[in-house]
This record gives structure tokens, sequence and C-alpha cells, in this order.
């Protein structure tokens, strides 16, 4: 290499470390002033901020608002799926976050509507809650609105939120913001949504003072984050979640298109992208393969995802080992049939036996298993403890109590109705915890 050219690489670099310096510096900057939004927030009534959460989410519930028209448009072109399919996703996402689902959750977890705006008595003393300093959301890829939620929960705390979408993730996020600031400029300078990578310098600004960081993700990503946080910053993690879907005999019995149907609509809800999504149905009294091809037409009608084919390399490589291995066991006499293949976005596969809820090793694959009673489906639960999101069941009302508390035993954290499953209130336990409760601090004031 020639002095000249040693000379420029050497200028170069200089330029590189000066325009990373300059993002740090702002993003530094975008923090304090994020941090003064929240000290404005904090002067607030809780009421006030929670009226204008709520009057937001209601603007994306109504179909023929021009920012939920253009997100439709926006994120139907980014997931490759129909219009249609991103409205039933908005639609099941902002229902639950109505004013009144804001403040009573206030009351619910803190103990007191008013806990957030002044002292009251709880307990053996005059306390009060208070948001963090600064809030950072990582945000994994997944259900485009559960971003949004996690930006609300620190929002419905006075807490001003730094947000920081996964990579190669859709734009709802930032779209509901610019809706919220036009609603109310002052919770709109609260937050601010990121469009840099996890590890820019921006990122890390932000999380060397982050007051409270919550992050999604896989188990190894959120190891790796207690090194990089701020001294004294709390963690709020959201690991893997699996879901699950029971649909008894009498269920069957009564309404077979109709278990097909709501299984369907928590099984494709975002293409299988969240938690709440069932990996595996257990068909109890054994059912028959019969249910492959209606249950793989359904989830097709509701997320037509482009097919494995056309998707990208590392997810047609993991689908057609996948697949391989699937025909392996089909004639080894472990698994059935098998619904859905290279032309399609979705496989519905028939196992022989029972099995405990597994990540499927590529997007958009259910299980269907039989088991002889629904009250094996608890020791499925319980192999994987800890994992299991929530729980869909179709079936009567006493086949729904039977099962509910031996599952709460199993460690499932939610039961739901199969079809509802993808709407939990706004004061789901999600991961079995609170969900503002875990945001706050509490200062006490005694004598």
């Amino acid at each position: 290499m020639s002095f000249r050219e040693r000379e420029t690489g050497a200028a170069r670099e200089c330029e590189v470390q000066a325009a990373r310096e300059r993002e740090v510096q702002e993003a530094r900057e975008r923090c304090a002033s994020l941090v003064r939004a929240g000290e404005a927030l904090a002067a607030r009534p809780a009421a006030e901020i929670h009226a204008a959460l709520g009057a937001a989410c209601a603007h994306w519930l109504e179909a023929a608002d021009p920012a939920r028209r253009a997100g439709e448009r926006a994120l139907s072109a980014h997931y490759r799926v129909p219009e249609a399919a991103i409205a039933r996703v908005l639609d099941a996402g902002f229902a639950a976050w109505t004013e009144r689902a804001l403040r009573g959750r206030v009351a619910l977890e803190l103990g007191d509507p008013r806990a957030l705006d002044q002292f009251v008595e709880l307990g053996g003393a005059r306390r009060m809650a208070a948001g963090p300093r600064l809030g950072v959301v990582l945000a994994s890829r997944g259900v485009p609105t559960t971003p949004v939620g996690d930006a609300i929960d620190l929002l419905s705390v006075k807490a001003p939120v730094w947000l920081k979408p996964a990579s190669g993730a859709d734009d709802l996020a930032a779209r509901f913001v610019r809706t919220l600031t036009e609603i109310d400029a002052g919770i709109g300078a609260a937050i601010h949504v990121s469009a840099e990578a996890g590890d820019a310098p921006t990122s890390v600004a932000a999380l060397e003072a982050a007051e409270l960081v919550v992050a999604t993700g896989r188990t190894e990503t959120l190891a790796q984050l207690g090194p990089v946080v701020g001294s004294g910053a709390r963690l709020v993690l959201h690991g893997p979640r699996l879901s699950a879907a029971v649909l008894t005999r009498n269920a069957l019995d009564a309404d077979l298109d109709r278990c097909v149907q709501a299984l369907a609509d928590d099984v494709a809800f975002a293409g299988q992208a969240g938690c709440l999504s069932p990996v595996v149905a257990w068909i109890e009294g054994g059912g028959s393969q019969d249910l492959l091809e209606p249950i793989h037409r359904a989830c097709v009608e509701r997320w037509p995802a482009p097919a494995r084919a056309e998707g990208d390399a590392g997810e047609r490589a993991a689908w057609a080992e996948w697949a391989a291995l699937a025909d392996i066991e089909r004639a080894g006499g472990t698994a059935g049939g098998r619904e859905g293949g290279p032309d399609s976005g979705w496989s519905i596969l028939w196992r022989v036996g029972p099995e405990p809820p597994a990540p499927p090793p590529a997007p958009r694959i259910l299980v269907l298993s039989p088991v002889s009673l629904a009250a094996e489906v608890v020791d499925l639960c319980a192999r994987v403890r800890g994992m299991v999101a929530t729980v869909g069941i179709a079936g009567t009302a006493a086949e729904v109590e039977r099962l509910t508390k031996p599952l709460a035993h199993a460690g499932v954290e939610r039961v739901a109705p199969l079809g509802r499953m993808q709407r939990p209130p706004a004061d789901w336990r999600r991961d079995g915890r609170p969900s503002i409760a875990d945001l706050v601090r509490w200062i006490d004031r005694e004598g």
C-alpha cells in the first residue's frame, strides 16, 4: 500500500469516527429532549394522557381514517398480503386500548386511579407511583401492533419512550406516533421511533441513558442486554413463548366448521408471527386427517402469504428440511398427512400421537396432534413449563372449567376461548406479569 493510499484510508477512518461521534451526540440530545417531554407529562393528570392515547387508538379503528388506510396499504406491501388481512390485525390490536381500559388498569395494578398523580393511601403509608425517567423499547419482529402496545404502556405511566423496532420491521409504530402527535403534541414529543439498527451508536446511547428497558426477543439476544444498558437501569424482558389450542370432542361434534374457523382465526393472525398463535392443536378423540384440508384453506384465506418457493433462502431451506423430515416420519409411522407444499405459504401436519408445543422451524406451520382425552394436554403443557403463553379451548363451559386450573398449575399463563386468543384485554398479564406495575417505581410518604 502506497503512502497516499494509507493517508486516504486514515482520512476516511477519521471521517467515519467523526460522523459516529456526531450521531452519538445527536442521540444524547434526543434523549435529553425526551426526558424534558417526560417531565412535562409527569405534571399532567394521568387521565388526560389516557384520553389522548385512547383517542389515537380509536382513529386506528376507523376503517375510513386516512392514516389507517395508508397504514393498511403500507403493511400490505410490506408483508405481501391483502389489505383485508392487515385490517384484521389492526382491529384486534387497537380494540383493547380504550381510555376506559387504560384508566381501569391503573386502578387494578396500582391500587388507586390517582396513584400516578399524587400520594394516595395504600397499605400503611401514602404512596405515589412514578414512571421511568426514560424508557427504551427494543422490539422484535412479530405482530405489528406489539411495539405500539409497549409504547402505550410506558406513556400511560407518564414515561417518555425511545422505541427501536426490529431490523426489517414494518413502520406501524412511527405511523401511530404521527397520529398521536396530531391529537396531543406534548405526548407526541415524548416518544421517538428510531429507524437505525439495534447496535447503531444512537441506540447504544439511548440504552445508556435509559432508566428502564423493555425488550422482546430470543433468549440469547436478551441475555446480551445486561452489559450494554446504563448502570442501575431495570430490565423488563419478554422471551420466547408458544401457544396451543384444544378442540374437544363435544365442540367438534356440535359444530365442526365453527371449530375450524375459530382455530384459523388464531393460528393465521399476522401470519402466526406472535406468541399467541397456536403452533399445535390437540384434537380430542383422535379426530380425522380430513381436518387438514379445511384448516389449511381457512389459514390461507386469512393470511394468504406468498408460496414457500417465493420466500427468502433461509425460510425455504428451513421449510424444505422440515418437510423432508416429516416425510421420513410419515414413512416411519410417527407422522400422518400434510397439507401445503412449496406452492403454498402454509403447512398443516398431522401427528399420530400427543405432542407438546414446540417452536416451528419455519413460519406458518401448524401441527394437529390427537389426544384421547382433553385432560392429557395438561401434562403436555407441563413438559414445557414457563413457555406456554395461551391455550385456546373450543369446548363446553364445563370442559373449560375442568381444564383451566390444572393448566394454570402446569405453567400456562392464560386460557381463552378458541377464536379469541388474539384479543387479550388491555390488562392482560403478559408472561404472567403485570402490564404497567412492572414499569413504575414507588415513593412512600410516612408520618
